[in-house]
């Protein structure tokens, strides 16, 4: 069996898209091979240092890296070259696959928050994400709350759609703190304690309500800074403005894109993470966060409430008061963090990316045997 896989987020920078590609083909390498080849198609140059090395995997590069050569010509291109039985397209399906197609869907949330994207990412991805869930012969997305979206808003029959959820990668588990906080000090100049986010710096994060919530403890004696760890993305200029407007440039750090590795200390040296976003698929970082037991605040609404179970402070990612008051209930009870730090680590055992690997070999066996 022979499988293309779009891998184009790999060394793009791109938080959660570049993570699940990362883990997905780290254990589809660890999988029993039976006698299946993947060809990783990537663009960035960095893209190939997220591959593993494995006898299973070939690598090809796509250049340009636009998606606009890419999509109608890159891959129309590969398809006349490979033999293909599956390919794993991401979000999009190009023209003139001729194999069983697989798309990866991890969410919709430009159908619903079109105002934290680009115009043109709106029009592009309402149009030609929509045409790859009807043209898919199996849809992968990664939460039940993302399937039934997918179902209701593109009329999609659910038995074409299968739920694989993420997990935390095996870096993230708990560590001293103080040595942890060693580490952010020398190497990122961060000293203190501090609450902590990690994801995409861009307007559906909801990043100006929580700095909002974060000012009003501010005014009531919080010492703790607030870290932002992430890329620059959509509007992050309104955000950094905002922090600018509220007084708070030296108590709000924004440390900017950090590389993997670092992220688990970040989240050891953290007293709290807090993550209320308005819409996720999935939101990985609270259960990697989790996974450190670090307890955690997130929003209901979307897929976290899922996620997160009983794991964690659930608030209203619309009300700056609901996630302020969220913020001092978990900040003031040691005993709440300690039972949400527990809780977290059970939690997040029960996500795994072996199991999301396993899972989609099956859809990938199950096409090729109906080829």
């Amino acid at each position: 069996m022979r499988v293309g896989i779009d891998a184009h987020a790999l060394g793009s920078r791109s938080s959660g898209n570049e993570t699940y590609y990362q883990q997905l083909l780290l254990h589809l390498a660890k999988a029993p091979r039976n006698g299946c080849r993947y060809i990783v198609y990537y663009t960035h140059p960095a893209g190939a240092r997220g591959v593993p090395v494995s006898e299973a995997f070939q690598l090809k590069r796509l250049w340009p890296a636009t998606p606009f050569w890419r999509i109608p010509c890159g891959f129309p291109m590969e398809f006349r070259r490979e033999e293909l039985d599956v390919f794993h397209a991401q979000y999009i399906i190009p023209p003139f696959c001729k194999c069983k197609a697989v798309a990866a869907i991890l969410d919709l949330a430009y159908e619903h928050l079109p105002e934290s994207f680009s115009r043109i990412e709106n029009l592009w991805s309402k149009v030609l994400i929509r045409r790859s869930a009807e043209r898919a012969d199996h849809i992968l997305t990664l939460s039940e709350y993302s399937k039934n979206d997918i179902v209701n808003t593109y009329h999609i029959d659910p038995r074409k759609i299968t739920v694989t959820y993420e997990g935390a990668g095996d870096s993230y588990f708990p560590r001293n703190k103080g040595h942890c906080r060693a580490q952010i000090a020398a190497k990122y100049g961060m000293s203190g304690p501090f609450l902590l986010y990690i994801g995409r710096l861009q307007e559906r994060k909801n990043l100006r309500r929580l700095v909002s919530a974060y000012a009003r403890l501010r005014k009531e004696g919080l010492d703790e800074k607030l870290v932002l760890v992430g890329k620059k993305d959509w509007m992050f200029g309104d955000i950094h403005a905002h922090v600018q407007a509220l007084g708070l440039a030296t108590s709000v750090i924004f440390a900017g894109y950090v590389p993997a590795e670092d992220l688990p200390v970040f989240c050891n040296a953290a007293e709290a993470f807090v993550y209320p976003s308005i819409f996720e698929g999935f939101g990985l970082p609270v259960i990697e966060a989790m996974a450190c037991g670090l307890p955690v605040l997130t929003s209901f609404g979307s897929s976290l409430e899922e996620v997160a179970g009983d794991a964690a402070v659930l608030v209203d990612p619309l009300s700056e008061e609901a996630i302020a008051e969220g913020l001092s209930k978990l900040l003031g009870d040691s005993s709440l963090r300690a039972r949400l730090a527990q809780a977290g680590l059970v939690r997040s055992a029960t996500f795994s990316f072996k199991k999301t690997a396993e899972q989609t070999i099956g859809i990938y066996e199950m096409l090729a045997g109906a080829a």
